[in-house]
């Protein structure tokens, strides 16, 4: 039998083997985020996977190969599907008079200073002279009326650079060499996450098998939180992103603002940032509504954008309140300044990858950082809860679905036949 080795030996062993660990990542900082992308996508085509492998019988390898094949089909069909209607009211949003707008914005201030000045301000009764500060700004503005502002259109800054432009060899390897480069981290990226979907059912023994026994339930318990984060944040913002996006259609489209559906496209894909998105995804709608006003609506276009103010709030207080309690419910359970802190931070760090995986990057390190401390004060790391109890498994949304039906048929044509796990909870109850 070989000697133990000393407990000074074990500790330069660990941290020389996390310092080299340091190292390789310093090594391959550059395909991090090809991994990343790579370990993103394998992790949210799992349940389809495991639906065509599980409940399919279909060999994995096939059910891997299925699945990215109707992931590329979903890509390319996407854009014959989102594109002519986003176009369209690209198009409305970019045919904006901004010149308009200006002189607009002008006339309203100028007829509201003026109303002021007559009338005045009256505070209990009290008249109020406000013509010292009114007459700066009407004289302020009359200056500015007196000055023409031109702004350039699209085409006016298009053409002296089109006429100028000259494509030189330099310029199209350059090109050329970018795309080739894209395309080539699209497929690297493509056969990292297929590699990963097919022996993802191994990591999770292979990572367990390298900590000691004792320590495994915890850590399996520990991970099985990680994972139920994840999972429930990627499908609840899915769900927000659909949801938001239809509601938001659906509202636009009764309010008559133009470009209503890409509006509401834009409004579904700015979920994605939690908590800012909402905001900035109403500052296109409001200018649409002031420059171009309702379709049907007779109204001014200053009110008509108030009302898409409120409409836009009403969304938001409704998400906030019914909808992601609902949707994601305790999947990041995080204050909104921490998650916007950790956006902007996110942001510089990692790019638009950062900001959009800042807010379960932070739900995760909450939940480890829980362990490390419970288990450094010598408490119960996970009091709330038995291991048992987590390491059921959670009815796949399948399961849910197919229960839901049978209930449905219990209630209009009798008792039906319930799916097997309903049918032995079923059982047991009767015993």
């Amino acid at each position: 039998m070989s000697a133990e080795w000393s407990k000074p030996t074990k500790y330069i062993v660990g941290v020389g083997l996390f310092l080299f660990s340091l190292y390789i990542l310093y090594l391959s900082r550059d395909a991090l985020t090809l991994l990343i992308v790579a370990a993103l996508i394998a992790f949210l085509l799992t349940p389809l996977i495991n639906f065509f492998h599980q409940r399919l019988k279909i060999p994995r390898g096939l059910a891997v190969l299925l699945s990215y094949l109707l992931l590329i089909l979903f890509i390319l069909l996407s854009p014959l599907i989102l594109l002519p209607p986003i176009i369209d009211g690209l198009q409305i949003i970019a045919s904006i008079d901004y010149q308009i707008l200006i002189d607009r914005s002008q006339n309203w201030l100028t007829s509201t200073l003026l109303s002021l000045r007559a009338s005045g301000l009256h505070i209990f009764g009290m008249p109020i002279d406000l013509s010292g500060l009114v007459d700066p700004a009407l004289e302020a503005l009359q200056a500015s009326d007196s000055t023409t502002l031109t702004l350039p259109s699209l085409q006016a800054i298009i053409e002296p650079l089109r006429s100028a432009a000259t494509i030189t060899y330099g310029l199209a390897t350059s090109v050329a060499g970018t795309v080739v480069s894209g395309a080539l981290s699209v497929v690297f990226t493509l056969f990292f996450a297929i590699y990963m979907s097919l022996d993802s059912y191994k990591f999770r023994p292979w990572f367990l098998r390298g900590i000691p026994e004792a320590y495994r339930p915890e850590i399996a318990h520990l991970l099985e939180r990680l994972r139920r984060i994840w999972q429930a944040y990627f499908r609840g913002q899915l769900t927000l992103m659909i949801t938001i996006g239809i509601i938001t259609w659906i509202g636009n489209t009764a309010l008559g603002l133009p470009g209503a559906f890409a509006l509401a496209f834009i409004a579904g894909v700015m979920e994605l940032i939690p908590n800012l998105g909402p905001f900035l995804a109403a500052v296109p709608a409001v200018i649409v509504a002031l420059i171009q006003g309702s379709t049907y609506l007779d109204i001014n276009n200053f009110y008509f954008a108030l009302m898409v103010i409120g409409f836009y709030w009403l969304v938001q207080v409704t998400e906030n309140n019914l909808i992601v309690p609902r949707v994601l419910g305790e999947a990041v359970e995080l204050p909104p300044l921490v998650i916007m802190v950790g956006v902007f931070v996110g942001a510089s760090v990692g790019g638009i990858l950062g900001a959009l995986l800042a807010a379960p990057v932070i739900a995760s390190a909450r939940e480890v950082l829980s362990y490390l401390y419970a288990k450094l004060w010598g408490q119960e790391p996970f009091p709330l809860e038995t291991l048992e109890a987590l390491s059921q498994a959670r009815p796949s949304l399948w399961d849910q679905l197919k229960t839901m039906l049978a209930r449905l048929q219990l209630r209009l044509n009798g008792r039906p036949k319930l799916p097997q796990s309903e049918k032995k909870q079923a059982e047991t109850s009767e015993n």
